[in-house]
């Protein structure tokens, strides 16, 4: 982690010299000597960080070395203010300069004053002995390891009555280890978090499966992070060999990497092994190790246990378990069964209930955390007292001697794992409160606001933050809570306790902070803070730190706050009461991020131009209609995001309207986002211009507009997503005439009636297409048809877009899309999939055909169909959907169970019938009667997809 205070300030130094190289202020002396000051510094850091390094290897194990660290990361910090403070004053202009000559030398003073300490601490790390190879030894890497082996091991001794959540998942092991019959060795992946049982469930069948003696050999090992080849095999052999006094291998400690792989062949030829590597971090690990492991296909298996998604897909064909929490009735029943595992009803008494919820609600479903605390609880009173206290100190630390420390090693193992480029920006993400869904675009613009991402010369800092997000999110640091339609990450969130583990360690290490009270101390040094339900009590606080990142939530505005934050570099407003931003925003000359969707704001100040590093402006859902004119001066801006609110309710925004756009766009020539305006004459104009652009949906688009349009696409180059919205009902858009076409394109939203009823015969050459989305097109069936050609398309919405009575699916057309969307069309009356058509589809959603009153013929055709989603359909189609004996959730696995999701509004509420169907005997099975539905109710939030 401190090794992060060196890389973060040479790219902020970097970035400040480069920005105020071009500042008449900085012809002042005292500018001068600042600014080779700042890069001198930096270089000094630069020069420190292997030692930085060496000291986030061995944090906590020595005590001399955090406390040098500390100090260092207090003059890195002192810096970073230092360089941001210049930024910020370099930032006016010459008259408002040398007005603040005083200030100048004051930074200057402050920067001598960071650097003495800097000199001082290197020297001193010499005569305190700090060197990186002498704590070596120490390193609390191989300390956090022995816990997760020792946990490891002691998978072994748990009793199969102990094991709570597991049954489904031990079903679907044991089919895939010894019920399938083919010959060839097939690996199988258990994947999930830390602490969320994979070792026991691999190892309690492993155990089942050694003792039935499926297999001529076993052998069960832990890998880990840091293991060698030569280790593991000879750690292999001797599981082999359990139970064996006199081993025919001889001594293994004396062979070579040569002489173990023969030895280790040589015992498997022939053989059929079943091996089991836990703990996985790396597929090195496999890749390594499989040219020992024979594969004479007689039916060998092997597991491997890891918290890498990449690592899980060395599995074959598919065969992964991806483990999730435990929901909240196994957790009490694992909770139970651990606390109270003397008594013989293993209940927990009335009078605790209140207190074990709570405590149980802090493990957030993580078997391990759960044991670990039901093992605590095991040991005091049986009382309230007891139990609040036990509650209340409850803190997710290594250093915790409770006996729940080994919890918080396991899963900082997680967090040390992270290469530098990673760290700090998964540390940011704790920043967001509790059951927080993090937009991926959003997270990705503020890692850049806040100076977490450098450009590479391989894509953009856009697309670096991408990868990153890709990267946490296969290590299971990041949970997928919704895919987008290019099947990224499209809305994230982080587990409870891992959020609670990533905010500590960024408290103590003073990056980022969430403070969730009304008052924040702010006498303490904070890097980084979020605010939540932020009052106006700050003015009268002496000691305001330098923030840099700033959140509110259903709050009022204060222009005090504007004037004492101003090193703020990301400032996102949410659900805040005010109509109007102040003004004072335009003095945050840091700002990178400002953010205002979801809030009653309904003007931007004029002054807005001011903010010069502005990259991005996100108002989607504000209430904001006409942007300053001064929006133009924003030349670093990247990402503009515009929509006003429909209605007042903040969860019904929608129909929204767009945003019309002030003379001079064509300034803006970093922008890679505009969404959604307001298109005339000279905003498409303007768009030639702006050849960076990735992102363009256009509102209000009528026939002379097209007429320009074609010409401005054609320079952007990088245009991968782009929206078309007509005037209104009476406009036709004629696409026919575009030249050249728009063919890199990979997704595409047309809103308006089509000329001739067609699409554009250059459609077919939209090879790159992968999302389509049409709306009121009154598209003929041969429309269709170009469409089932398109080689990569995924998604294909239809919503008022087709006028046909019926739609027939031929075999051999759309053979790579997975979602099929088709709403609102009016005279549609059936609907025939024949065979070998629609071969990967995997979610069908009608909505709003009123006219179609039967079931789509052979839909048992679509081999792969696992959701049908209704919406709104007529009872007659309802009705004749199958369920019954035989068709509910326990099906058995050789069936073809699709679920069916039926939505329909009763009583001012969305409600959700869930079935089951077996596509297999689907036509058989619609003869049966139907029958009454279960029913819940749902957040109708979930369904703005369908308005």
């Amino acid at each position: 982690m401190a090794e992060l205070i060196a890389i973060s300030l040479s790219a902020k130094v970097a970035a400040a010299l480069l920005r105020t190289g071009r500042s008449t202020a900085v012809f002042l002396a005292s500018f001068v000597s600042i600014r080779s000051g700042i890069a001198a510094a930096a270089c000094d850091l630069d020069l420190l960080r292997a030692f930085l390094r060496f000291a986030d290897s061995h944090r906590g194990t020595n005590e001399l070395v955090d406390a040098w660290v500390n100090q260092v990361r207090h003059v890195g910090f002192e810096l970073e203010d230092v360089t941001d403070e210049y930024t910020f004053l370099s930032s006016v202009g010459f008259v408002r300069a040398c007005a603040d000559v005083a200030a100048r030398f004051a930074l200057l003073r402050r920067l001598r004053k960071a650097r003495e300490r800097l000199r001082a601490l290197s020297a001193v790390k010499e005569q305190l002995g700090i060197r990186p190879t002498e704590a070596s030894a120490s390193s609390s890497a191989p300390a956090a390891a022995a816990i997760c082996r020792n946990i490891s091991e002691a998978a072994h001794f748990v009793v199969e009555g102990e094991i709570v959540g597991f049954a489904e998942h031990t079903r679907l092991l044991m089919k895939w280890l010894t019920g399938d019959a083919n010959p060839r060795r097939i690996i199988v992946a258990v994947c999930g978090m830390g602490g969320v049982g994979k070792t026991t469930l691999a190892t309690n069948v492993y155990k089942k499966i050694a003792a039935n003696c499926n297999f001529d050999c076993t052998a069960w090992v832990t890998v880990s992070k840091n293991f060698t080849t030569e280790d593991l095999i000879r750690r292999i052999i001797k599981e082999l060999h359990r139970g064996v006094r006199d081993s025919a291998l001889g001594d293994t400690q004396e062979m070579d990497y040569r002489s173990l792989v023969e030895a280790l062949r040589g015992h498997l030829a022939h053989k059929r092994y079943f091996l089991l590597l836990d703990d996985v971090w790396n597929a090195d690990a496999w890749f390594q190790l499989r040219s020992a492991l024979l594969d004479s296909e007689t039916g060998s298996r092997v597991v491997i246990t890891t918290r890498n998604q990449e690592v899980a897909a060395l599995a074959s064909d598919n065969r992964t378990i991806m483990l999730q929490p435990l929901p909240e009735h196994e957790a009490w029943s694992l909770f139970c069964s651990t606390t109270f595992r003397e008594d013989a009803n293993q209940e927990c008494a009335y009078h605790l209930q209140n207190w074990a919820l709570k405590i149980l609600q802090k493990c957030c479903g993580l078997p391990l955390a759960i044991i670990s605390v039901g093992n605590l609880l095991l040991l005091k009173e049986k009382t309230e007292f007891a139990w609040k206290n036990v509650h209340d100190s409850l803190v997710w630390d290594e250093k915790d001697d409770h006996g729940i420390g080994h919890v918080a090693s396991v899963l900082n193992f997680s967090i040390d794992d992270l290469p530098y480029r990673l760290k700090r920006c998964f540390l940011y993400c704790s920043v967001y409160p509790e059951d927080f869904f993090i937009k991926r675009k959003i997270l990705i613009r503020e890692w850049i606001a806040q100076g977490l991402i450098v450009e590479t010369g391989h894509g953009t800092m856009e697309e670096v933050a991408d990868g990153y997000v890709n990267e946490l999110v296969q290590r299971n640091l990041l949970l997928v809570k919704l895919k987008n339609e290019f099947g990224r990450a499209k809305r994230l969130h982080i587990h409870d306790l891992i959020r609670e583990i990533a905010a500590y360690r960024s408290k103590e290490d003073g990056f980022f902070q969430l403070s969730t009270s009304a008052r924040v101390d702010l006498k303490q040094k904070i890097r980084y803070l979020t605010l939540y339900q932020c009052q106006s009590d700050h003015q009268s606080t002496p000691n305001m730190p330098s923030l840099r990142s700033f959140y509110v939530l259903r709050s009022d505005l204060d222009v005090a706050l504007f004037s004492r934050f101003r090193l703020l570099t990301v400032l996102n407003l949410w659900y805040v009461k005010g109509s109007k931003l102040p003004s004072a925003v335009a003095n945050l000359r840091n700002l990178r991020y400002l953010g205002v969707r979801s809030t009653y704001i309904e003007e931007l100040p004029k002054e807005l131009g001011r903010l010069r590093d502005l990259q991005t402006l996100d108002a989607k859902w504000s209430s904001i209609k006409v942007l300053p004119s001064s929006i133009t001066k924003l030349k670093n801006l990247r990402h503009l995001i515009l929509f006003t609110r429909g209605t007042t309710d903040f969860m019904e925004p929608e129909p929204g309207t767009a945003v019309s756009l002030p003379d001079g766009l064509e300034n803006l020539k970093c922008l890679q986002t505009l969404k959604y305006v307001q298109a005339d004459q000279k905003v498409i104009k303007s768009l030639e211009s702006l050849e960076q652009m990735r992102s363009l949906e256009l509102f209000g688009v009528d026939q002379r507009i097209l007429i320009d349009l074609p010409s401005a696409l054609s320079k952007m180059s990088c245009l991968l997503r782009l929206g078309i919205t007509n005037s209104d009902a009476n406009v036709t858009l004629d696409l026919e005439p575009f030249s050249p076409a728009p063919v890199k394109l990979k997704t595409l939203n047309l809103t308006g009636k089509l000329a001739r009823g067609k699409l554009p015969s250059w459609f077919g050459s939209l090879t790159n297409l992968i999302h389509l989305h049409l709306r009121s097109s009154e598209l003929g069936e041969d429309s269709i048809v170009l469409l089932s050609s398109l080689p990569r398309l995924l998604h294909l919405s239809l919503i008022n877009a087709c006028n046909e009575r019926s739609l027939t699916f031929v075999a051999g057309c759309f053979p790579v899309l997975r979602q099929l969307n088709l709403q609102g069309l009016p005279n549609l009356t059936s609907i025939e999939f024949q065979k070998d058509s629609l071969a990967d589809l995997h979610l069908l959603t009608l909505g709003l055909c009123l006219e179609l009153t039967e079931i789509p013929r052979s839909i048992e055709n679509l081999i792969h169909l696992e959701n049908v989603e209704l919406f709104q359909m007529p009872s007659k189609f309802i009705e004749k959907i199958p369920y019954g004996k035989g068709h509910g959730a326990n099906h058995r696995d050789d069936q073809r169970i699709t679920v069916v999701k039926n939505f329909f509004w009763h009583n001012a509420r969305l409600l959700e019938q869930k079935i089951y169907i077996n596509l297999s005997n689907v036509q058989e099975s619609f003869k049966t009667d139907a029958v009454t539905l279960p029913v819940g109710s749902v957040n109708s939030s979930k369904f703005h997809k369908w308005l």
